[in-house]
Order: structure tokens, then sequence, then C-alpha cells
């Protein structure tokens, strides 16, 4: 009686089953993988987008502060706040202005001369 039993019992292959677990396994996981990092694609695009609009922005910031520097600074502004009384500026005495000047220089200064060579002179 036990020989018939065997008979009929359907045997599994060890290896064959481990092997379609193990690739299965690996084709889930690279397809997880693969989702997951095309995800992370997205979102760094979302955020490198997103600092980009920043950038733009603080660009168009600093040429408008910019801008307004050169307008507040300029001569004829700083004279209308002169007259205005919001400034108080004396204007520089000649005698407190210094001025410098170049020399002219010699021909004969420009040019190096050329020195004997020490080791011919001996």
């Amino acid at each position: 009686m036990n020989r018939s039993r065997r008979k009929n019992c359907n045997a599994i292959n060890a290896a064959s089953l481990a092997r379609w677990i193990v690739m299965t396994a690996f084709l889930a996981l690279a397809g997880l993988g693969y989702v997951y990092l095309t995800l992370q694609l997205y979102h760094l695009g979302d955020r490198k987008k997103a600092i980009e609009n920043e950038l733009a922005s603080l660009r168009t910031q600093n040429d408008v502060a910019s801008a307004q520097i050169a307008a507040l600074t300029s001569r004829s502004a700083l004279q209308r706040r002169i007259k205005e009384g919001y400034l108080k500026m004396v204007p520089i005495a000649e005698a407190n202005i210094v001025r410098l000047t170049i020399p002219a220089q010699q021909p004969e200064e420009e040019t190096i001369q050329p020195v004997a060579n020490q080791a011919g002179a001996r």
C-alpha cells in the first residue's frame, strides 16, 4: 500500500522552484526600483524648477535694487537732496585736495643695460 501512495504524489523539484522564486523576486525588486527612481526624478525636477524660479526672482530683485542704487547715488539725485535739505554736504576746500603727478622718466632709465658676462671676463 505504501508503494501506490508514492506513485500518486507529485514530486516538486526544489531547485527549479527556488530558481523561479529568485527570478520573480529579482524582477519585482527591479520594477520597484524603477518606479522609485522615476518618482525621484519627477520630484527632483519639480524642486529644480522651483529653485530656478526663485533664482530668476532674486536676479530680478537684484537688478531692481541696482537700478535704485544707481538712481539714488547719481549726481542729480544727490544735488536735489542737498537742495531739499535732506543731506548736509559741504564742498571740499581747494587746500584740502592733494594732487599727485607722475614724474616724466628719462629714456636712459627705461632701457636695461646689458651686464658683461663675468665668466667670459676672467
